[in-house]
């Protein structure tokens, strides 16, 4: 016996724990069909340009930024549908203030907030499904939005009642159901009632002569029954129901129904148990967290005002942070005219200490100095040939002029 509740208490354990590792699928479903009850899809489509969730999408990991992104929409749309004043967060933004301040007023709104930022940034899980299911919940108490039991139709019961045990039919009412069908589909060939009760009384006054003449019958029971016997399987015809025909499956409906009845009797005291365990679990857990809750009370306010305090010295950093990059990028430019005017500096003064310009004027001077002496040179050979040219043109002058005195007299001068 201790063997067997040790083995049965270990199967109850491991239903616990599964029932418990998937839960957080059962609550994102019935986080889906809230979302589309409030009509979430628009938002999505035509303000956030994305694609609408599906049942599975916070549960499992697909694109952490995507999943956050979406989680923290999704909860500034439902927290604004609660009647605060949010702005739609941007990929930009530091994403644990955008936590931090969801949780805050999550926390006003009397929801369970004592959750680790680290695992609401993930964008999935059992945390983030809880939040939004809670925010959903608190919007449709808002919105007094009340749920009904869904209202089936009632399909009404025929009169005709058919025999499915043996499903065989007489012959004769193979007859009238062809006689009908004939004329129901063809109402050229339709019979007269007058015409058919005129056919039926000639019938019967020709069976009345034809018995007067008719002899007294030699047959035994014995043969008679015989001969019933033998004829009896061609009297009948034996029809096959079809397995669509709606009387089978009404026939197959009311075997399970019954099957799914002797179960339940037998699951339900097992169901009972397990409520029963699954009762006092949560009940001991209840307990403990309010235990944890209460030792950890003061550790938790500390903690929450440590993370208040982090996320206002991060705000307070990134502001300074802001304007620590604008003097970097003025520092930048002027760095870049410093050096602009150090080469210029380092040009001017490199062409200052460089001797080769003086150097190259006084070769210039020199080679200008030689060249006035040699067009002095020149000028002097030049004047030279020329006296010498104007004293000889003389010479020949006054060598023509002594030459030509012997032929005038002096007196005729």
């Amino acid at each position: 016996m201790d063997t067997l509740s040790v083995e049965s208490s270990r199967g109850r354990t491991t239903g616990l724990s599964e029932h418990f590792l998937y839960q957080h699928f059962i609550d994102m479903k019935t986080l889906c069909d809230r979302l589309i009850l409030l009509d979430y899809e628009e938002y999505v489509i035509k303000f956030l340009k994305m694609r609408p969730i599906n049942r599975h999408y916070f549960a499992l990991q697909t694109n952490s930024g995507e999943q956050f992104f979406m989680f923290i929409s999704l909860a500034v749309w439902l927290l604004n549908k609660l009647g605060n004043d949010l702005k739609q967060p941007q990929e930009y933004d530091d994403p644990n203030t955008t936590v931090n301040n969801i949780l805050k007023h999550c926390t006003q709104l009397g929801l369970f907030t004592d959750i680790p930022i680290n695992n609401l940034k993930q964008g999935f899980g059992k945390h983030v499904i809880s939040i939004l299911n809670g925010l959903a919940e608190k919007v449709f108490e808002k919105l007094n939005y009340s749920f009904k039991r869904p209202i089936f139709p009632v399909d009404k019961e025929e009169n005709e009642e058919l025999d499915n045990s043996n499903a065989e039919l007489l012959i004769e009412h193979i007859d009238e159901e062809m006689i009908w069908t004939d004329t129901s589909t063809d109402e050229d060939n339709m019979i007269d009632i007058n015409d058919l009760s005129t056919y039926n009384r000639i019938k019967k006054q020709k069976s009345l002569k034809a018995c007067d003449h008719l002899k007294a019958s030699t047959t035994n029971k014995e043969e008679w029954s015989l001969e019933v016997e033998q004829v009896l399987p061609s009297l009948r015809v034996t029809i096959k129901l079809d397995s669509k025909d709606w009387r089978t499956s009404l026939q197959q409906i009311k075997e399970n129904r019954h099957i799914m009845n002797t179960a339940l009797k037998q699951v339900k005291p097992l169901l009972g148990n397990l409520r029963n365990v699954l009762e006092e679990t949560v009940g001991k857990i209840y307990s403990r967290e309010q235990y944890l809750n209460s030792t950890l009370d003061n550790l938790l306010v500390e903690y929450r005002n440590s993370q208040d305090e982090l996320a206002r010295i991060s705000e307070h950093y990134k502001i300074i942070s802001n304007g620590v990059t604008e003097r970097q990028e003025v520092l930048s430019k002027l760095i870049e005219q410093l050096d602009v005017i150090k080469q210029e500096m380092d040009e001017r003064g490199s062409s200052m200490t460089d001797g080769t310009p003086l150097i190259n004027i006084k070769k210039a001077i020199a080679t200008i100095k030689t060249d006035i002496m040699q067009m002095d040179i020149r000028i002097g050979v030049l004047q030279h040939g020329y006296f010498v040219s104007k004293i000889h043109e003389k010479s020949v002058i006054q060598d023509t002029m002594m030459e030509m005195r012997p032929m005038f007299p002096r007196n005729v001068l």
